[in-house]
């Protein structure tokens, strides 16, 4: 119940149906018995030991399993357990870099490859024309020949033929609707951003669209945080938008509303 309550704070979706992540507080053995069939379309499954000591991704842990995990065991102050090659390595998974980035991979088939290499090398070269966050296994390189990883805003690259030894990526437009009061504090709302994204593991410094409430237009304060983060304001007739805002502009939500810091209410979507 403490982990439901507390995901649930922080915007995690509480499903009975159709879930992308299966917590279990069960014995190894009985959860894979509950499965039973393990395939692609089977969503992350984490296993909680039954005194709530260790916490494991047991399926999916690079996909943003090891995330989720690393959350749940700080909830219960538990011991995370990483099984993957790249955690036992100490870096980063691609899809994790991608992830953590908020990006979108447009080459999924290139993965397994390019990861053995980063496995074999303990490192991958990455050319982007946005800044990024690097993390444990990954290096800048100014040039886009000497790059496994390429990371580029313009779309088009999807319609060239695709080096077939690199792996393309594109950002995701990150898009956060939010309501706050008249006296809340300008840094009350920048931190209630950047934890919104934390909530999630994206540590990206940059959000695309701000969405909040037409009566906010002409204030200061969320004209220097869509500032502060390169964004453009969308106002809406909503005096407290959040979901339905997103829906309207065509972003899958990811987070639902919460109340984050003196009273500033998020959500998160992505397109």
């Amino acid at each position: 119940m403490k982990v439901r309550n507390s995901l649930d704070e922080l915007g995690y979706f509480i499903v009975d149906n159709k879930e992308e992540v299966q917590v279990y507080f069960y014995p190894i053995e009985e959860i894979i018995y509950r499965v039973k069939k393990f395939s692609t379309k089977t969503p992350v499954i984490i296993g909680v030991t039954d005194d709530g000591s260790y916490v494991i991704p047991l399926f999916k842990e690079k996909c943003g399993g090891s995330f989720i995990s690393g959350m749940i065991a700080d909830l219960l102050g538990s011991q995370l357990i990483l099984t993957s090659r790249t955690s036992q390595q100490g870096v980063y998974s691609i899809q994790e870099f991608a992830w953590i980035n908020g990006l979108e991979i447009i080459n999924r088939e290139k993965i397994d490859e390019l990861e053995k290499k980063l496995l074999n090398s303990g490192k991958l070269k990455v050319y982007s024309n946005i800044d990024i966050h690097t993390v444990e296994g990954y290096e800048l390189t100014r040039k886009e020949e000497d790059a496994d990883i390429i990371i580029k805003t313009d779309t088009e690259e999807e319609d060239k033929e695709i080096d077939d030894k690199k792996i393309i990526m594109k950002p995701l437009s990150l898009v956060i609707a939010l309501s706050y009061s008249k006296d809340t504090p300008k840094e009350a709302i920048y931190y209630s951003i950047i934890s919104t994204l934390k909530s999630i593991n994206i540590l990206r410094s940059n959000v695309n669209f701000i969405i909040t409430s037409e009566s906010k237009n002409g204030d200061k304060k969320i004209q220097d945080i869509a500032k502060s983060f390169n964004s453009t304001v969308i106002y809406v007739k909503e005096k407290q938008p959040c979901e339905p805002s997103l829906d309207f502009v065509n972003a899958r939500v990811i987070l639902k509303k919460t109340k984050r810091a003196y009273g500033v209410l998020t959500c998160l979507g992505v397109k």
